[in-house]
């Protein structure tokens, strides 16, 4: 009887091993935007945040990522508010165009670069615009 619970014991300590090198073991380092789209003279700051993913393809939780940002191509173009270690805050100017930011991140031999687009906000409203449908009088 002894036997069958040492061995149900292993399989759920090795079970939640498993569980957590999945859960918590960094595969890549990826970054989001907030807001997704960056239009020129905006009045927010925007925000560049990384974070490590796991196996899943979720963020790790409890997992912060130490490092530094560097301005690649752009950086006329941004007025940079604070810089945290995973984390840029910034303001456009009214330049469109793209911007490039490396992050070097502690214990990562290659940097992580982050490609933006400022968009123009009269050309993004165009584009939002719906246009009503005609009908086809071939119909």
């Amino acid at each position: 009887m002894s036997q069958k619970f040492l061995f149900l014991f292993l399989a759920i300590v090795l079970a939640g091993f498993a569980v957590f090198k999945i859960l918590f073991s960094p595969v890549s380092i990826t970054f989001e935007s907030r807001p997704g789209k960056i239009f020129s003279n905006s009045s927010s700051p925007i925000t560049v945040e990384m974070f490590a993913v796991n196996r899943l393809d979720f963020k790790i939780p409890f997992k912060h990522l130490y490092g530094k940002f560097v301005i690649g191509e752009g950086g006329e173009k941004i007025d940079i508010v604070q810089e945290k270690e995973d984390e840029l805050l910034f303001r456009t100017r009214n330049d469109t165009g793209r911007l490039v930011i490396f992050f070097y991140a502690k214990n990562v031999p290659f940097p992580v670069e982050i490609i933006l687009n400022i968009e123009s906000a009269s050309l993004a409203a165009n584009k939002s615009r719906q246009f009503p449908l005609t009908e086809d009088s071939n119909a």
